[in-house]
């Protein structure tokens, strides 16, 4: 028996019905696309290849506002991060991380800016070593960079990484691009019992995006 069934139906459903309305992303409808590199400092013992290993990798970044409303009204800040060939069988590994509290319980609630100055996943993900984590990142003050952050649920950030954004993409690059966080890699995936109701809430919205 499926419990998630009802629960992964209602929440895609709703997710679906207000894209269709609203002819955009129901979450995070304006953002802008950039490239950008990843510079990750080696030495992490997570358990996952990503986070544990240097190296430099070249991706794309997107930046939005939760809710679309327009700036300087305070939101919900979205940061999303593709690495390309680093998901599951070569595909993309999607990082997605949002304005939230910095401290172990607020860590799990989206917070919008300036309450929230640390970015989280707010949603746990198991490595293959089997620890939970939370990803994050903190803003260097700069607006283009950002420390690539990993915590336990319950201990303190961990840098893993630095993120730097490099030239922004064109609108239509930007409008063009689909996320999907729930793919994850072999060695780093979202717990699954939030990933199947996330996973068909992302492709029930999407596919009715204009």
């Amino acid at each position: 028996m499926d419990l998630l069934a009802i629960p992964r139906t209602v929440t895609a459903s709703a997710l679906a019905l207000g894209t269709a309305l609203r002819g955009a992303r129901v979450f995070h409808p304006r953002g802008d696309a950039y490239t950008g590199t990843a510079e990750t400092d080696g030495g992490g013992r997570f358990g996952a290849r990503v986070l544990d290993e240097a190296g430099r990798h070249d991706v794309v970044v997107r930046l939005s506002r939760g809710v679309g409303l327009p700036a300087p009204l305070p939101d919900i800040v979205g940061l999303a991060v593709r690495f390309e060939g680093r998901g599951r069988d070569g595909g993309p590994l999607d990082v997605l991380v949002n304005t939230a509290g910095g401290p172990p319980v607020l860590r799990h609630l989206f917070l919008p800016e300036p309450l929230g100055r640390t970015f989280s996943s707010v949603l746990p993900y198991r490595t293959g070593s089997g620890r939970l984590l939370l990803l994050g990142a903190r803003d260097e003050g700069t607006g283009t960079s950002w420390e690539l952050l990993a915590a336990s649920l319950t201990g303190s950030w961990t840098r893993w990484g630095r993120l730097t954004l490099g030239p922004v993409l064109s609108g239509a690059v930007s409008e063009e691009l689909r996320f999907r966080p729930t793919l994850g890699a072999d060695d780093l995936q979202q717990v699954a019992l939030f990933r199947a109701v996330r996973d068909q809430s992302y492709r029930e919205s999407q596919a009715l995006r204009p």
